[in-house]
């Protein structure tokens, strides 16, 4: 175990606007309709064909995009317009277009029913699968569903299908389970494994269960997940993160799984957080906290934690953000982490065994932040699945 709080060098950073599931933007760059991809996707395996270790550009998007998201497997696009374009590997319908065609390279567009306006992507998505909310604040869902993780009975849906969840404003998914903030509380699906449900078993359901421990009277603000793990924000900066922890991802000096919400001890006020992890072997959290100052927590074996070393660490530890480089969003992947600077300049480290870094280096990994050499305004990461805009 690490010693709490190692001595950190604090920026400011600026304001961020939350997305649906606490995955912000810089507040700096504007909309625009060039997204990226690169890394490599996956569903039973990675499509090594189609790994780029540099950023490649997106065709088919129509429109002008507003937020990304991605799952292991696919990445989509919202436009103003409501409409979510999706590419990827669709081996379960996660496209959303009534098919399982091989891969697309080329953005297609999901079918919602006609009338149906989408404002928000969770991010991350339920791996193989998908989820959108309109603006009624219903929840959708489609792909896979083999641990009932869309709220569904059945093992897939190729396009969108109604949840029984309303008034959602905010929902995330990884392996398994997905979570949604409906009517002001903090509803579960999925699977129940290592405790990824939070309602005080192991145990999984098809139908939304109620997390249980997080304090009352506390607005949640932004949702995040991983493989087997869950976290929310709350309103007053206090971030919870129930489920797997062989590697100290739940950050409160322990390796053992809970099945309840446990409080992240930090030396300040999270503003802004994502999770990571898409197996048992990763899994870390990353947090820009309101006085600028970065941490991370969890697993480091590809140097994931940006804190110069491979160790990982069952408390939060500083990243090594480079000297003047204000970061103003951040996210984390499977073996790697992103961040989004003051001046819109994209930044990335840890593992690199499929290009996910997108600095196009040979190198299987970094252990400190790397410049990518793209501005973008949003970046979203799954597994070794990236893309930006």
């Amino acid at each position: 175990m690490k010693p709490k709080f190692a001595v950190a060098a604090f920026v400011l950073a600026m304001p961020l606007a939350f997305g649906a599931s606490g995955a912000s933007a810089a507040t700096s760059g504007a909309s625009s309709s060039t997204v990226y991809r690169w890394g490599v996707p996956g569903s039973n395996g990675a499509v090594t064909q189609l790994e780029r270790t540099t950023p490649t550009v997106v065709a088919g998007i129509k429109g002008t995009v507003v937020q990304i998201a991605t799952s292991n497997s696919d990445s989509y696009a919202l436009t103003s317009s409501g409409a979510v374009w999706a590419w990827g590997v669709n081996n379960y319908g996660e496209l959303g277009d009534g098919t399982t065609s091989p891969y697309s390279v080329q953005a297609v567009r999901v079918s919602f029913p006609a009338g149906v306006k989408i404002v928000a992507l969770p991010n991350p998505m339920p791996f193989d699968g998908a989820l959108a909310i309109d603006s009624s604040g219903h929840a959708w869902g489609w792909g896979l569903n083999l641990s009932g993780d869309l709220c569904l009975p059945g093992l897939a849906e190729l396009r969108p299908e109604l949840l029984p969840l309303d008034r959602v404003t905010l929902a995330t998914g990884a392996r398994g389970h997905s979570l949604f903030y409906s009517g002001g509380t903090v509803q579960a699906c999925g699977s129940g494994t290592d405790g990824a449900l939070g309602d005080g078993s192991t145990a999984g359901s098809s139908k939304p269960v109620a997390v249980t421990g997080l304090p009352a009277g506390t607005r949640v603000t932004a949702l995040t997940s991983s493989w087997n793990g869950s976290g929310a924000l709350l309103s007053n900066g206090a971030y919870y993160d129930w489920g797997y922890n062989a590697a100290g991802q739940l950050g409160d000096g322990q390796t053992v799984n809970s099945d309840v919400p446990v409080k992240v001890t930090l030396p300040a006020e999270v503003r802004q957080v994502s999770q990571g992890g898409s197996s048992a072997g990763n899994g870390q959290t990353i947090a820009i906290l309101t006085n600028g100052s970065v941490w991370t927590w969890g697993a480091n074996k590809t140097g994931q934690l940006g804190d110069g070393s491979t160790a990982s660490s069952d408390v939060p530890v500083p990243v090594h953000v480079p000297a003047g480089v204000v970061f103003v969003t951040v996210n984390s992947g499977g073996y790697a982490c992103y961040g989004i600077d003051a001046h819109g300049q994209l930044w990335s480290w840890g593992g690199n065994d499929f290009g996910q870094l997108g600095t196009g280096s040979s190198a299987t990994f970094d252990i400190t932040p790397t410049d990518v050499g793209l501005h973008v305004t949003q970046v979203s990461s799954t597994a070794r699945n990236v893309a930006g805009f």
